[in-house]
């Protein structure tokens, strides 16, 4: 419940956001923090998510009371089959050698399997029937910033917002064109404050440090400087904007040698993530006074 003495941020300014990250399979860890939040009787005013943390960020916007568990049952049916519409190499591979030869565009995937499941566990028709107004973020391909979706058909503002450059297709919304909000915004900080954020608790399901190797293959290249630019990124938005806006960061127990498209960790990432934010907020009533920013 908002404002009851029990609440460990309680004082803090409102509206207070819930800012989900992106993060393929690491959306998982959300969900164990979402759980913590809600035994903590934090709730929020608002919610933000990019991607996979827009997935989970809608089921806490249609009822925060029963989103951990509705969330739990979801993550367990989800596989790469799931996401896909394929789990073997050999599907992979012929995917990736339709894509070279031009035939389906420039991705490796179609949206059928991704737009099967969002479908399925879809709590509202359009995002603001919602019961806690939602901003879900995408990137405008175009001009290469991030769009926040308010309003309009959740399924379609959800597959935007997880259209994963070269892996599926943008997707046309009001006559623009989107990809996934994580290449602009993969901690949507700025966009939580431009929602009307006056405090942010903030769901990183990243790891919280590098790998700590060289990497071996292009591939492995590629993720990692990708990893890097979304890491100064977000330090970036936070060592700015936490001068003018109470920000808790909750702590990130993703294993860093974990890959986003590895589903098969999903119950671990859930418990890791409820044991950590469960006891980094034990110790969060001392923090509460709004004068400090974490």
């Amino acid at each position: 419940m908002h404002g009851a003495p029990s609440s460990p941020l309680a004082n803090w300014p409102r509206p207070l956001c819930f800012v989900l990250s992106g993060g393929g399979s690491f959306g998982a860890v959300q969900v164990g923090m979402i759980r913590a939040l809600h035994e903590a009787d934090i709730s929020p005013d608002l919610i933000v998510g990019t991607s996979v943390g827009a997935l989970n960020g809608v089921q806490v916007a249609n009822d925060p009371a029963t989103a951990a568990d509705t969330l739990t049952e979801v993550w367990a049916e989800i596989g790469l089959k799931q996401v896909l519409g394929t789990r073997t190499r050999l599907g992979t591979a012929w995917n990736v050698l339709r894509n070279l030869r031009g035939q389906d565009g420039p991705q490796i995937y179609r949206t059928e399997a991704l737009s099967r499941l969002i479908e399925a566990h879809l709590p509202a028709e359009n995002i603001e029937d919602l019961t806690i107004p939602t901003a879900i973020v995408a990137t405008d391909v175009l001009v290469g910033k991030p769009k926040v979706l308010r309003q309009g058909r959740l399924s379609t503002a959800l597959e935007a917002s997880s259209a994963m450059p070269g892996v599926f297709p943008p997707v046309k919304i009001d006559g623009c064109f989107y990809i996934d909000g994580g290449v602009a915004a993969n901690v949507p900080i700025r966009p939580a404050i431009a929602a009307g954020a006056r405090s942010l608790v903030v769901l990183d399901a990243g790891p919280g440090q590098m790998r700590g190797f060289i990497p071996r293959t292009p591939l492995e290249a590629a993720v990692q400087a990708s990893q890097i630019m979304l890491r100064n990124q977000v330090a970036n938005d936070t060592e700015e904007l936490v001068k003018r806006h109470p920000i808790v960061r909750l702590p990130q127990p993703t294993p860093p040698a974990l890959s986003s498209f590895d589903f098969s960790h999903t119950l671990e990432l859930i418990d890791a993530g409820f044991v950590a934010t469960k006891g980094f907020l034990a110790d969060l009533p001392d923090l509460a006074d709004t004068s400090r920013r974490i």
